[in-house]
């Protein structure tokens, strides 16, 4: 039975915790279940059984009914040994093009049908996800701290990815799931559109889980930050972070969130330095320009700059691992930081 079992049946106000006809608990992987117990145990997210079967039936991944115990389509998303057998459509398809429109000329890459239990999806799309976007540094105003800088924050990856695969429409077999990776943003497309009840406008305040087994598995898992909270949590972050807020949109056969990344310019060689002062600019200059300079040369080429002014400005490229210092006061010699070297 491939591709039918969907096709077949009438569509539930919920869909996920409704058993499957032609299903049976061998259908879903124990040892797979008997992990999820224990590591949601251990992020404190589940204080139940340990018992897979009986963890499986508490929470409708399972259900039984006049003494036969049916799979729902929850613990086949989250727990089957192959879910992809019975449903087909429930893949997703992952672009990466270079500029930033979707057509066959930008395609860095495309890899369609990824399958597996919607932790596996997850992971394979957040995977690539990560790799293949920008990351750098920047200083922190004040201290001259080196700061990590993601062109897209983890958290917010992980979410989308998440809410995606958690709140499709599985009854809509037509249709998969897809991510596109962009020169300037990335987009989530969710087969279905919105719940009932739920709006662009709304889509904050309201709560309506289309499939909210799938989404308490998610996060006893730790894949979400919050229960019901997604699109919260992406909101505030990028808020935090000073980028751009996320846009909704639902086609009514589609929700479709997208994100845009930071501008280019943090993630550039010069990106790290733009929020030094001129002195430290001209002695990051020199350095990277000899490799190797004496302290008396540092001084010399910032004559007009007070000597304990450029101690602090040395102090301060020294701390933000730009570069790097060896010897005593006086004889002092500094080289390019080992992420400069690397870079030059």
């Amino acid at each position: 039975m491939t591709g039918t079992l969907f096709a077949e049946l009438p569509r539930p106000q919920a869909t996920d915790s409704l058993p499957l006809p032609n299903t049976d608990a061998t259908m879903l992987d124990m040892d797979r279940v008997a992990r999820h117990i224990e590591q949601a145990g251990k992020l404190q997210r589940y204080g139940g059984p340990d018992d897979p079967l009986t963890y499986l039936l508490n929470t409708k991944c399972l259900v039984e009914i006049d003494g036969q115990r049916y799979a729902t389509l929850a613990g086949l998303l989250c727990f089957g040994r192959d879910p992809q057998v019975l449903m087909p459509h429930a893949v997703v398809d992952l672009g990466h093009y270079r500029g930033v429109e979707q057509t066959s000329f930008e395609v860095a890459h495309l890899e369609k049908n990824i399958g597996g239990t919607l932790f596996d999806q997850v992971t394979r799309i957040e995977s690539y996800l990560w790799l293949n976007i920008h990351h750098g540094m920047t200083i922190a105003q004040g201290s001259f701290k080196r700061v990590d800088l993601h062109e897209y924050p983890q958290i917010v990856i992980r979410e989308l990815c998440a809410n995606m695969l958690a709140h499709r429409d599985y009854y809509h077999a037509s249709a998969r799931c897809r991510v596109m990776l962009f020169k300037d943003r990335i987009e989530w497309v969710s087969p279905g559109g919105l719940p009932p009840g739920l709006t662009i406008d709304n889509i904050l305040n309201e709560q309506a889980a289309r499939n909210p087994v799938v989404l308490q598995v998610y996060y006893e898992a730790g894949y979400v930050e919050a229960f019901g909270q997604g699109l919260d949590t992406v909101v505030a972050v990028l808020k935090a972070e000073n980028m751009p807020p996320p846009i909704f949109q639902d086609t009514g056969q589609s929700f479709i969130v997208t994100v845009y990344g930071r501008p280019a310019d943090p993630f550039t060689s010069d990106g790290a330095i733009l929020q030094l002062n001129e002195s430290q600019r001209k002695i990051l200059a020199l350095v990277r320009q000899k490799g190797d300079v004496a302290s008396k040369e540092v001084y010399d080429h910032c004559s007009s700059r007070p000597r304990r002014s450029l101690q602090r400005d040395i102090a301060g490229l020294v701390d933000a691992g730009l570069i790097q210092v060896s010897g005593n006061t006086r004889a002092a010699r500094y080289r390019p930081g080992s992420g400069e070297e690397e870079s030059a």
